[in-house]
């Protein structure tokens, strides 16, 4: 369980960090920009930027690619848990 959580947090961290939620992403390198907008954590700091800003439109795109991102997690979840025997 231990050797999970250590998994779980260092994850968590690297799609943080390559999102932009950690370090601004006009400091991290090129390329990072381009592959950004797969991680949760992009979608999760521009919609907070977009509510802070009070850009109503943007803060719900972005609230909605991470419903998204949830069911679509919550359904992969559910299927392989169903095939588990």
């Amino acid at each position: 369980m231990g050797e999970l959580s250590a998994a779980y947090d260092i994850g968590g961290m690297l799609l943080s960090s390559l999102g932009g939620a950690l370090v601004p992403l006009g400091a991290l390198p090129h390329w990072v920009a381009g592959v950004a907008p797969i991680s949760p954590g992009y979608w999760a700091v521009r919609g907070l930027h977009a509510a802070l800003t009070g850009d109503a439109h943007t803060a719900a795109a972005a609230c909605a690619v991470l419903l998204g991102v949830a069911l679509t997690c919550g359904t992969v979840a559910s299927i392989r848990l169903r095939l588990c025997p």
